[in-house]
């Protein structure tokens, strides 16, 4: 029975087993899902730059800790599956010596049988002297001994080869309750990546309107273009290594075909909101603000930028990445100044700040001329706010 002993084998008890109430490790990974869901909520594209770094890093860290989790749930199928397995070794052995056992008293019985059934106790009396009388009845005492002890051992073995039995159906439960963990830490690693999939598929959106952005700048504020392109580098390392959904081409439509632009004092934009940029920088006029900018941006440029950092083929134009191109590259028609429907505004000479008093008048009045603010980026205006 000391044998049988040595297979219990003390698993912890899984996750799902334990109340949350009273697990602390459960209520800090719920917490911590709770938090995931909430940074995958975030508006990505008005998002400010440290409320998206913060977002990403509550996704990553519950990603490594669901990969964690799922890895010490692994571990312990692992464990509980060769627990399974030796209770079934020691169990195998303990049937066959159980049947060696039983031959062994077959023969016994066999023996017995063809001598009779009194052979054994008359040897004594065959004797011939006190020694041999004596020796004979150690013979008897030693053939029903070991009759006795077969007995005993058969019992014993019987007994241990049930108890080995209910061990090694437990194990085995234990093994199969620790793979459906498994299949649920899996299923929560999953999860915990789609998460950041939405995520990171927003960021590219993101980074790609940034990098038109910066590119659209570079004639107006080159240090600002600069500083906007290398915000985006890092971000888009940040999710480089995320793995992408398999999709549809991207872009199919290509960049902006032609656009019939007109300038309106200095400002080159689409012919069709060229009345409305005059109205509206007639009124900022008219209340103080004389205001400049940048608008159009033919699709052209941002081909040729492409095919220098991203490739040649027209995936690689037109529908890689921005964040896989080096340096990262916004695709061609991502930017509304390439359909001329934005402008970049400066006053005084300078790109409008989002403290200064151009900007305050335009956030009261731009509206009234169909155009909108992109809220990280004070100076862009646009027909849709983008």
């Amino acid at each position: 029975m000391g044998l049988t002993a040595l297979l219990v084998v003390t698993l912890p008890v899984s996750a799902g087993a334990a109340g949350k109430g009273s697990d602390p490790q459960a209520r800090r990974r719920e917490l911590q899902e709770k938090r995931a869901r909430q940074a995958a909520e975030v508006d990505v594209l008005k998002a400010s730059d440290a409320e998206l770094e913060k977002a990403l890093d509550r996704l990553d860290a519950n990603v490594r800790a669901q990969e964690a989790q799922a890895a010490s749930a692994r571990q312990a199928a692992v464990a509980a599956s060769e627990a399974a397995a030796s209770a079934r070794q020691v169990q195998e052995r303990t049937a066959v010596r159980l049947d060696e056992l039983r031959g062994s008293m077959r023969q016994v019985a066999v023996a017995a049988y063809v001598r009779g059934p009194s052979q054994e106790t008359m040897l004594p009396l065959d004797a011939a002297s006190l020694s041999e009388i004596a020796t004979k009845q150690y013979l008897v005492d030693v053939a029903l001994g070991r009759s006795t002890d077969l007995v005993d051992e058969l019992r014993a073995t019987g007994e241990d080869l049930e108890a080995q039995t209910a061990a090694t159906e437990e194990a085995a439960q234990r093994a199969a309750a620790r793979r459906k963990e498994v299949d649920g830490r899996l299923s929560e690693v999953k999860q915990a990546l789609d998460l950041k999939q939405d995520v990171a598929e927003s960021v590219e959106q993101r980074l790609e309107r940034a990098l038109a952005e910066a590119d659209s700048l570079a004639a107006l504020d080159r240090q600002l273009a600069t500083e906007i392109a290398q915000r985006q580098a890092a971000l888009a390392a940040r999710i480089a290594s995320t793995p992408r959904r398999a999709r549809a081409s991207r872009n199919a439509s290509g960049p902006a075909g032609a656009v019939g632009t007109t300038s309106v004092r200095g400002i080159t934009v689409a012919t069709e909101i060229a009345e409305q940029l005059e109205n509206l920088l007639s009124a900022a006029e008219a209340d103080g603000f004389v205001l400049g900018g940048g608008g159009y941006r033919d699709s052209g440029g941002q081909v040729a930028v492409r095919r220098a950092n991203c490739g040649t083929s027209n995936y690689d134009v037109y529908e890689r990445p921005a964040s896989s191109c080096a340096p990262p590259t916004a695709r061609p028609g991502q930017s509304m100044h390439e359909r001329g429907l934005a402008v970049d505004f400066t006053w005084n000479g300078a790109l409008i700040s989002g403290r200064n008093a151009a900007f305050q008048w335009l956030s009261r009045n731009a509206g009234r001329y169909g155009l909108s603010n992109l809220p990280r980026e004070p100076w862009h205006w646009s027909t849709n706010g983008n």
